[in-house]
């Protein structure tokens, strides 16, 4: 067998002939350099060479990979957009026609020679599926693929969205697979990276990409035979039957097919559709009861693994970045939720919805769900409201930067755990809220605060639809105090008589109260409902720019609009309408009302229930 340096050469001098404007490949001890368009990159060996490495170059140009060197320069060459147009010949046009049916440039296959035989029939089964295969590269025994997936029709366009996918464009699998991956050698490594598009400025992160990855890892574990990793327990919680039996029919399935690229092509597909019902870093089902969006499971692993690597092991599931005013809306709700008398406290943090944070240096969690622990969470909680209205003043929204960074100097135990709160605060969040934009908002709702609501998975949708289609729906106001809506956004909206949730009795007999005037819902919000007129002017609100607002947790009040099937159960009370079926409700729009009354308002009026419909049939349809 040919030592690690004996490979090198061979590959070295591989690399040679297929890229042939790649210039002065050289290697000098852990590190292996080259030349490309003029510009120089490097690449840092982690380990053993073949195994992953670091390729970096111009421009902060940084990129974590791993193969020999013909699979490193080929992985910098695709993700450098139309310079790789620039680096190969435009001599095969059927190859490059090809490329162009996909939506990108996959030019480098015009140099690739035959895959290897288990490779070119695996790639024969998957037309018959509706699965594309484009062959980017063949060298040594090794072909780099790119498979083109398209999203399973159980996808709607608002769920793509609250995804981070593009409902238009297909999903984009890219590996590298040789012989041994047919023998499903468990020794053999399959990495597989997933995206929807190339730009001249590379490949964008996809939000579900690291989850897409993790599920890909896990079913190769189960195809080479060395089955899935031992899970760890989640105390006090029962993994939910269904979600066992759904993961193993999707296994069992694929399982049976011959070959990797055809079982591995239909799992994912399989799979997509439940990308919330799944934890985002270990594959295992939710403990907890799934809404929309994807979420990292509580198991201690897990929830220490995403306070500590971050984005590093989850992905951008999270999207942060993209929704600070939201970002700043779910802390404020917490606020009000550390407000509460212990006992309701209590409630609105229970078992599974009670933050895991730790110190560093420790992978226990520096305190627990009790008495003590919400004790130290409400001290938490009174210091962010603290540090928020000092931030806020001079940076605005920028105080979650501020908050939430590195803390400077000597540092307490809690000044080490307000940053993790405040991740948590979103991470946790498992429900799709995002601003209206300016044009998209309805004015008769008398409130720039209006953000779109969505809860419901996407089986939960599809049932509604089913009722809707039978009995037909209308639009009614859902009220709470926003303390409540901080676990509202983690539980969903539940039929909560009887329960510990439970905060308005039922006067009414059980089930989700709801009405179609604004004034009969503002009372169950706790506040009053202003009476006609147009609303006061009220002092300006600051950073008035959409994504850019702040909230005020001492005068702001909230109402859900949400969309109901006439089911016969449901029960009509004067004002008051009563549903027992969770299934029969769906969340659409949420409104803040700050610093005034909630206006007056009647669902029933005819131009205001267009404008609903017409957003609700943008959302669902795009």
């Amino acid at each position: 067998m040919a030592s690690a340096s004996e490979r090198l050469l061979e590959d070295i001098s591989a690399a040679r002939k297929l890229y042939a404007d790649v210039e002065a490949i050289s290697a000098d001890g852990e590190c292996i350099s080259f030349r490309f368009g003029g510009e120089e990159f490097t690449v840092v060996l982690q380990g053993s060479y073949g195994e992953e490495c670091t390729v970096y170059g111009p421009n902060d140009y940084e990129a974590s990979c791993a193969g020999s060197i013909v699979d490193v320069i080929g992985v910098v060459l695709q993700g450098s957009g139309d310079r790789v147009a620039d680096a190969m010949d435009d001599e095969d046009d059927e190859d490059d026609d090809v490329a162009d049916a996909h939506g990108f440039d996959m030019s480098v296959a015009s140099r690739a020679s035959a895959p290897p035989p288990e490779v070119a029939a695996d790639i024969l089964q998957l037309a018959a599926y509706g699965i594309g295969c484009t062959v980017n590269v063949c060298v040594a025994g090794e072909a780099r693929l790119t498979l083109a997936l398209p999203l399973p029709g159980e996808i709607s366009w608002s769920t793509a969205e609250a995804w981070g996918l593009d409902r238009d464009r297909p999903l984009y699998a890219s590996l590298s697979i040789g012989t041994q991956h047919y023998w499903r050698d468990p020794s053999q490594r399959l990495d597989v990276d997933f995206f929807q598009e190339k730009t001249v400025g590379g490949v964008p992160t996809l939000a579900a990409g690291r989850q897409l990855s993790n599920i890909a890892k896990t079913f190769w574990r189960h195809l080479s035979g060395m089955g899935a990793q031992t899970a760890q327990p989640c105390l006090g919680t029962r993994v939910s039957d269904r979600l066992v039996a759904k993961q193993a029919a999707a296994l069992s399935e694929c399982l049976r097919f011959e070959g990797v690229l055809l079982p591995l092509a239909r799992y994912m597909t399989l799979r997509l559709p439940c990308l919330h019902e799944f934890c985002v870093i270990c594959d295992e089902p939710l403990v907890f009861p799934p809404l929309l969006q994807p979420a990292v499971c509580t198991r201690e692993l897990c929830s220490y693994s995403l306070r500590v690597f971050g984005d590093a092991i989850a992905g951008e599931f999270a999207k942060r970045s993209v929704d600070m005013e939201v970002w700043d809306l779910l802390a404020a709700m917490a606020i009000c939720a550390g407000r509460m008398p212990e006992d309701r406290m209590a409630v609105l943090f229970d078992g599974d919805y009670f933050p895991a944070l730790f110190l560093p240096g420790s992978s226990v969690p520096a305190f627990r769900a009790g008495r003590d622990g919400l004790q130290r969470l409400r001290g938490l909680l009174r210091m962010l409201e603290d540090r928020r209205n000092k931030s806020a003043k001079d940076l605005g929204i920028g105080w979650l930067h501020e908050v939430g960074g590195p803390v400077a100097g000597p540092a307490t135990p809690d000044d080490e755990l307000l940053p993790q709160l405040l991740l948590w605060l979103w991470d946790s969040n498992r429900s799709y809220l995002t601003a209206l934009s300016e044009e998209t908002r309805i004015q008769a709702l008398q409130t720039p605060l209006q953000y779109l609501l969505l809860s419901a998975p996407p089986e939960q949708e599809e049932a509604f639809q089913k009722l809707k289609l039978q009995h037909g729906s209308d639009f009614c106001f859902h009220g709470s105090p926003p303390a409540n809506w901080h676990c509202i956004l983690r539980q969903g909206l539940k039929n909560a008589s009887g329960t510990s949730l439970m905060t308005s009795g039922q006067a009414h007999g059980p089930g989700i109260y709801l009405a179609r005037d604004s004034s009969t819902s503002a009372g169950y919000s706790g506040r009053e409902c202003r009476r006609g007129g147009n609303p006061p002017p009220g002092p300006a609100m600051e950073r008035e720019v959409t994504g850019e607002r702040l909230h005020d947790p001492d005068s702001f009040s909230m109402l859900a609009i949400c969309e109901v099937a006439q089911v016969p159960s449901l029960k009509k009370c004067g004002n008051v309408w009563v549903c027992r079926q969770e299934a029969a409700v769906v969340t659409r729009l949420f409104l803040v009302y700050q610093r005034s009354e909630i206006p007056q308002l009647d669902l029933a009026d005819a131009e205001l229930d267009r404008q609903l419909v017409q957003l609700v049939r943008r959302m669902r349809d795009g």
